[in-house]
């Protein structure tokens, strides 16, 4: 573990453009990513860039642990791993000591809340998953899984996931899918793929050995058709779809290129009977809704969500009160091509929902700290979903919702705009205009990329402006941008940066076109 923390991850996109998508959705609105992270957090970030950490530093821990552990004071070792930029360097320590005492020290800290910052305590996680692989300590994999069920949707998962999935042993919990460890490997393996999709180095596709996971998982897959096995196959196919993007960063290294071709050779053999095994799944799962609850319920909708199958079943189940997961539901329905679900979502949410009097209010630059509506509502995932059923109500809804006080269902309103032509082209037109000058940042992005969907000249220069920047990460930025957006109409735009000398700008801006086609795809279908 010389120069980075994760060696896996090494060379990868720019990490903190990377760093940036994985934690969009743990930053508050409006944080610039450096300026907001902690110490700890900029001295990661700075280690995966190359920085080094000190190796006298690390000497030094080496010697004092290692005194300390021959005297028997391992709770004197344990007192030391405090929460700092220092502690990295004492997990490193332990990590080249490679004794079972330090092994068994490591393990124990995973148990520990070390910080109260999310980002931050990712770090930390990741640290430790990192020092007992490196010690190949597979003993440590089922403290590792609980450790990632307990923790949840945590931020950066993708790396301490990445981490996990290479642990020799790995492979045999998989087989084990009704267990809870069993259940615990396969979302993390769900976590791994997906992160390869978001920044991961195609290193962890060897390392791991991916390819044979899958198809020892399709060997050993449970009888019944599975929501996490669903999601896991849906998102390997994916990978394999992006395996050429793939294999241009690792033209350098042939032996990493050989490899990485020889797992994708496994899932190429696996590809058509994992896409009859998805194109079964979506009644089974389907009739598994109306049964499930808690974990299992949440799965089967994300497994859905994933296939865009058409959930238009779940309508009754979502308007019931005691319905667990609304907002996933919600999330299904976006797909269905039932003529029935439109008028529900509106007539569901203009009952809670006071959309006139909130209109009425005057905008506010910022979301308030707390949700404006009802928790038992996900008003902002009905407005989303309504892009899936146009028509002249459901336009002229979206449009009300684009002048709530909140900015929150402002951009969800707005974002839900110019997917289809417009029904009251004026009154949209105008809408979205005046938009543009929304005291709030997101509004004002949401509406130009509303109009640019629309293919208004101004909006659509003003995305090509980033990609043409000489600013690399606005380039980076303007490419996530466009992808986020459905913008089309910038596929050509895309398509040059695909070829572009800057092997980051070409890999980025690749994922984006297939983002874009997957997205067209479902649409289509």
């Amino acid at each position: 573990m010389a120069a980075t923390v994760l060696v896996i991850l090494a060379g990868m996109l720019p990490l903190l453009l990377a760093i940036a998508f994985l934690l969009g959705r743990h930053l508050h609105r409006g944080q610039t990513l450096r300026d907001d992270l902690s110490p700890v957090c900029r001295q990661h970030i700075d280690l995966f860039q190359g920085g080094q950490l000190s190796e006298s530093a690390v000497e030094s821990a080496k010697a004092r642990f290692r005194d300390l552990l021959e005297r028997g004071e391992i709770a004197a070792v344990e007192e030391s791993l405090r929460p700092g930029t220092h502690y990295i360097v004492h997990v490193r320590a332990l990590t080249e000591l490679g004794t079972d005492d330090a092994g068994r020290i490591l393990e124990r800290q995973l148990q520990r809340r070390l910080s109260d910052d999310q980002i931050e305590r990712s770090w930390y996680l990741i640290d430790l998953a990192n020092g007992l692989r490196s010690l190949n300590r597979s003993q440590s994999l089922p403290k590792l899984l609980q450790c990632a069920d307990a923790a949840g949707e945590i931020p950066l998962g993708h790396f301490f996931a990445a981490e996990t999935v290479c642990f020799l042993g790995f492979g045999g919990y998989l087989q084990e899918a009704n267990s809870s460890l069993g259940r615990s490997a396969l979302r993390v393996l769900h976590k791994a793929l997906e992160g390869l999709r978001l920044g991961l180095q195609p290193y962890v596709v060897v390392e791991g050995r991916l390819g044979e996971l899958i198809e020892n998982l399709w060997d050993n897959r449970p009888e019944k058709i599975d929501p996490l096995v669903v999601r896991i196959f849906y998102e390997a196919l994916r990978i394999l779809r992006r395996a050429p993007h793939a294999e241009a960063l690792l033209e350098s290294e042939p032996s990493e290129s050989e490899a990485f071709g020889w797992q994708m050779s496994r899932l190429s053999a696996l590809e058509p009977t994992l896409e009859d095994y998805l194109q079964d799944s979506g009644e089974p799962l389907l009739d598994a809704a109306q049964r499930a609850t808690g974990d299992e319920l949440r799965d089967v909708l994300l497994a859905l969500a994933d296939l865009r199958a058409d959930g238009a079943a779940l309508l009754n189940l979502f308007e019931e009160t005691e319905f667990e997961q609304k907002e996933l539901a919600v999330n299904v329905l976006q797909w269905s091509r039932d003529p029935r679900v439109g008028p529900r979502l509106r007539a569901w949410a203009a009952r809670r929902v006071p959309m006139v009097r909130r209109a009425q209010r005057r905008r506010r630059p910022f979301a308030p700290r707390r949700p404006s509506v009802p928790l038992d509502i996900p008003y902002a995932a009905v407005i989303r979903a309504l892009r899936g059923h146009g028509s002249p109500q459901t336009e002229a809804f979206l449009l009300l919702a684009a002048h709530d006080w909140d900015p929150t269902y402002r951009v969800a309103a707005l974002s839900s705009l110019g997917w289809w032509e417009p029904m009251q082209r004026g009154e949209l037109l105008a809408t979205l205009d005046d938009a543009r000058h929304d005291p709030n940042p997101e509004v004002r992005q949401a509406a130009r990329a509303a109009l640019a969907r629309l293919g208004e000249r101004l909006a659509l220069q003003w995305f090509r402006q980033n990609l043409m920047s000489e600013d690399v990460q606005r380039v980076h930025e303007g490419i996530q941008l466009i992808s986020a957006e459905g913008l089309t109409l910038l596929w050509p735009d895309l398509d040059h940066l695909a070829d572009s000398e800057d092997t980051d700008v070409a890999h980025h801006a690749r994922e984006a076109l297939e983002r874009l086609c997957e997205e067209m795809d479902a649409r289509r279908s």
